[in-house]
């Protein structure tokens, strides 16, 4: 079972409804009537994002020099971890209390688009410089709700040191089952207590979407109203790692539910499904603790269809009662095209999505692989599905909660199926 690697503390600087009331009155207008601002009275725009403290850190650099350039707008800053940020951002939809921009996790886009939440973005943001086909993941029907910071797609991270050890490697085209073997080849070769070749994925419905797309299905209808499998097919992927977990050959989940970080960065697992713009965020504890992490395709129920798409690792969106769209739309510009920001920025939220980030983006030896990575699936990327349902957000927990029992043996597969569909249709019927 992985973890998200995002553990920062959440650190404040205007958050909530103090934040509307400070900023629900800082606009100036200038000669053409439009939002303007001087150094003396400036304009002041809410940014937020979700990440730890590094990607705080460089990010608030990147806002210091949009600052510098551009004297009438004050930008207030505020990051949080990533389920205390959707938690807040959620209460705070329901109040209309969003920031002026602000982070938007692709699988939540038609959550906050889809009533009226976000500010359609033709006209406000320079949308000419993204590359090909990235920015059709921005819409939500025909209008253009997001714009991607950057691109990723699922992977297969593992220790190379230890797979090469057991005399394991990782080919594209491998099958689930083969990868079964592989991770109990791992775990009989580590021979110690604590470690093994891999995890429990099977609770994670990214990677039952995956599976799915292997086989020409989705997770979800086209148009979100609907799950897009059976009750049949959830058993099979719920039954999948049984074995894995009877044997031993995986982490049990009496332990996986005591880490408070990753499996990999705890020198605990051998292997992960994971968005490939995790790597730079693992990597250097993992080599901190002697290992040598690598990126391979992930296993297939089809070779010739890995299942994979490139997706925003983040997109920015703006606020639907922002009154500053222009000054927003400024600092999104800003932030994936100048020169320098894009330097500052890094790949911290992964590989730019537009063709000025890529040019001067300054790539190290981490980031690279990822590149690397991406070439060699280039040819198996496929058209990604529509932005999900709004009810995403709780399907996903849902998901993980409910495999959680069967794991802790308190349901059989079949009661936990019967119970996941009540509960993802009850959420879907109800955005209806």
């Amino acid at each position: 079972m992985i973890r998200n690697p995002y553990r920062a503390k959440r650190r404040t600087v205007l958050t909530g409804a103090s934040a509307a009331a400070a900023l629900g009155a800082a606009s100036a207008c200038g000669d053409d009537g439009g939002p303007a601002g001087t150094a003396d009275d400036p304009i002041e725009l809410s940014f937020e994002w979700w990440g730890n403290e590094d990607r705080a850190e460089i990010t608030q650099q990147a806002v210091d020099l949009f600052q510098e350039k551009n004297e009438g707008i004050k930008i207030q800053t505020n990051f949080a971890d990533f389920p205390e940020y959707w938690e807040s951002m959620t209460t705070r939809m329901a109040s209309q209390d969003l920031p002026d921009v602000f982070q938007m996790d692709y699988s939540r886009l038609r959550q906050f688009g889809g009533n009226g939440m976000l500010l359609p973005l033709d006209g406000v943001v320079d949308t000419s410089d993204f590359m090909e086909g990235f920015l059709d993941t921005g819409y939500v029907g025909d209008e253009l709700l997001a714009v991607p910071i950057a691109g990723n797609t699922l992977g297969m991270l593992y220790r190379a040191d230890w797979f090469d050890a057991a005399g394991v490697s990782l080919e594209a085209g491998y099958s689930w089952d083969d990868y079964h073997e592989y991770i109990k080849t791992v775990t009989a070769d580590l021979g110690e207590d604590g470690k093994w070749g891999g995890g429990d994925y099977a609770g994670q419905y990214h990677f039952m979407e995956l599976w799915l797309r292997q086989q020409g299905g989705s997770f979800y209808t086209d148009d979100g109203t609907a799950l897009n499998f059976d009750k049949g097919q959830l058993t099979e992927w719920w039954s999948k790692t049984e074995e894995l977990n009877s044997g031993g050959h995986v982490a049990p989940i009496d332990v996986t539910t005591q880490w408070e970080e990753d499996g990999m960065v705890l020198d605990a697992i051998g292997s992960e499904i994971t968005w490939d713009n995790f790597l730079p965020w693992l990597a250097p504890t993992i080599e901190e603790n002697g290992g040598t992490p690598a990126l391979a395709a992930p296993p297939t129920s089809d070779p010739s269809n890995l299942g994979l798409y490139l997706k925003p690792s983040m997109q920015f969106v703006i606020a639907a009662n922002t009154p500053n769209a222009d000054p927003a739309g400024k600092l999104i510009d800003f932030m994936l095209t100048d020169p320098e920001a894009i330097k500052i920025l890094g790949t911290n939220r992964g590989v730019p999505a537009t063709n000025v980030g890529r040019e001067n983006v300054e790539i190290d030896d981490i980031s690279q692989q990822v590149l690397d990575y991406e070439a060699s699936v280039e040819q198996y990327l496929t058209t990604p599905p529509p932005a999900p349902p709004a009810a995403t957000g709780a399907i996903e927990s849902k998901f993980g909660e409910v495999y959680e029992q069967v794991l802790y043996g308190e349901l059989p597969v079949a009661d936990a199926v019967d119970t996941f569909f009540t509960e993802a249709e009850t959420l879907l019927q109800a955005e209806q």
